[in-house]
């Protein structure tokens, strides 16, 4: 579990999902995809074995959309990228035969999250830890890092495949720069106890990425 979704990314980074495709996982690819206001079917496609969920991103005719909902094996509730998570969907336009596709950066995001409950001291090899992840009260902030560090990673990571490229380079310097700053001002309440109040502070000072 991470504190951030693909969507996280489409929000703060619209172009990832297109610009850096290939640095991402792929879980599903179909060219039978209906769109009609903001509902997508796909005969040929199963959501639910790909495990597609409200926070995810399908790009539909290679137009990045929201997933808000799976409402069975071959439909999905979609919208257009949304500035907050309370504004209607909006939708992306009727269609049929399109292309849908699913893309991940789950895996980037996963190391972030690692890194990211390392340094605030959590031990994720030990079963027996007095505080764990579920004992984060600065929910926001977390999300907020490992969005950060998550596109950082993405498009250095992208740099390496993709070569010197301007674009490329501009951007993973932008987020790193981003993510480093943040994490150095950030500070995260833990609630160590369980009694619902948080009654630790920690500062998470510098922390640094590795490449992938």
């Amino acid at each position: 579990m991470t504190f951030t979704n693909d969507r996280d990314l489409l929000r703060l980074e619209p172009d990832v999902f297109s610009e850096v495709s290939f640095a991402a996982q792929h879980r599903l690819n179909e060219s039978d995809g209906i769109v009609s206001g903001t509902t997508l079917t796909s005969v040929s496609a199963d959501f639910e074995a790909a495990q597609v969920t409200a926070g995810d991103v399908v790009l539909i005719a290679n137009i990045a959309c929201e997933v808000l909902a799976r409402v069975d094996a071959n439909t999905l509730t979609v919208s257009l990228p949304r500035t907050d998570l309370a504004d209607a969907a909006i939708p992306p336009g009727d269609g049929s035969a399109l292309a849908v596709s699913l893309r991940t950066f789950g895996s980037q995001a996963g190391r972030v999250h690692d890194t990211l409950l390392r340094r605030l001291g959590i031990d994720l090899d030990d079963a027996d830890a007095v505080i764990d992840e579920d004992a984060i009260v600065s929910l926001s902030v977390m999300a907020e890092l490992e969005t950060l560090g998550t596109l950082a990673l993405v498009y250095h990571g992208a740099m390496s495949v993709g070569g010197d490229n301007d674009v490329l380079r501009e951007k993973a310097n932008h987020y790193r720069n981003r993510f480093e700053i943040a994490s150095r001002a950030a500070v995260v309440l833990l609630d160590s106890d369980g009694d619902g109040s948080a009654d630790v502070e920690r500062r998470l000072g510098d922390v640094q990425l590795i490449r992938i």
